[in-house]
């Protein structure tokens, strides 16, 4: 089926998918969450020191991805925008995600400022460095994207409900990215929703997607100076690994879609459906594997 009449099919879903998000968000407010009596002037009597707030390299590295992935956010609604059409729900979805997520950075960054969890002189570079390249993920067609962001956004609710936890609570990192991530959990349950939706309209070509986006996945943030060095700092701090990914991801996502289930594909999607059960397993069993591992 063309993107065209997979928009027309999806135009209901969309639009009651937004309405139920709506009515469901939270309205927070960034000025409020963060403690700015804590702000000092970054010069040359108080300059940034990693003993201002001592953490762990994953956590200081996980703080560092998660901000600048959400700074890219110009990028990822110019990609949202072009899959879609100007007068369709999913565009005026777009726009409403937009304004949600322009709050994360926004938030996150202005608590680590005041917190000074990481150096800002660092974190400006780095955010110039990614924007100057706008570099997001690129899904080839509307089918792509939809099993592409489902994954992703429980991916990132994931990766910042994570690194929340390993702050502590006076400092109100904690909260923050329990906000941040809230959110993120909204969001993958309207682009998963629609995911279901288009299941049920052209059910073969979206297993054909689902696996494409499984087994080629990344995370958004791959322009980020140094992103596969901090990944790694992030994985060994059990933050966002495998096992993370393989049980509060992979597994949550696609028991929503049924894959096992669909039998009414084409010849391909039939062989995609066997392609996506057996890599879940793989996941599985690399996932055991490295739960062993750290526990060595």
């Amino acid at each position: 089926m063309s993107n065209e009449n997979l928009l027309k099919e999806l135009r209901d879903p969309a639009e009651d998918l937004l309405n139920h998000h709506l009515e469901v968000c939270k309205t927070w407010y960034p000025h409020e969450e963060v403690p700015f009596d804590d702000a000092r002037s970054f010069n040359a009597e108080n300059p940034w020191s990693p003993e201002d707030y001592p953490l762990e390299d994953g956590v200081r590295s996980a703080i560092y991805v998660n901000l600048l992935t959400e700074d890219n956010l110009p990028y990822y609604t110019n990609l949202l925008l072009s899959k879609s059409e100007v007068d369709h729900p999913l565009n005026d979805w777009t726009r409403q995600w937009t304004s949600e997520e322009w709050r994360h950075s926004a938030v996150i960054r202005d608590w680590v400022l005041t917190s000074r969890a990481i150096d800002p002189t660092m974190l400006e570079d780095a955010r110039r460095v990614q924007m100057s390249l706008g570099e997001v993920p690129q899904p080839d067609s509307l089918t792509d994207m939809l099993a592409y962001t489902s994954l992703q956004e429980l991916a990132t609710q994931v990766a910042h409900r994570n690194t929340g936890k390993r702050l502590d609570k006076d400092k109100m990192g904690r909260r923050v990215m329990a906000l941040v991530a809230g959110d993120e959990g909204l969001h993958h349950e309207f682009y998963s929703g629609l995911a279901t939706a288009a299941f049920e309209v052209d059910p073969s070509q979206m297993v054909i997607s689902a696996l494409k986006q499984l087994k080629g996945f990344k995370m958004p943030g791959t322009g980020i100076p140094d992103f596969a060095e901090h990944s790694k700092i992030i994985e060994k701090s059990g933050i966002y690994d495998i096992p993370q990914f393989y049980e509060n991801v992979v597994l949550p996502t696609f028991n929503k879609w049924h894959i096992e289930n669909l039998f009414d594909l084409s010849d391909e999607a039939k062989v995609a459906r066997d392609k996506i059960l057996r890599h879940i397993e793989l996941l599985g069993r690399i996932s055991v594997r490295s739960k062993r591992s750290s526990e060595d």
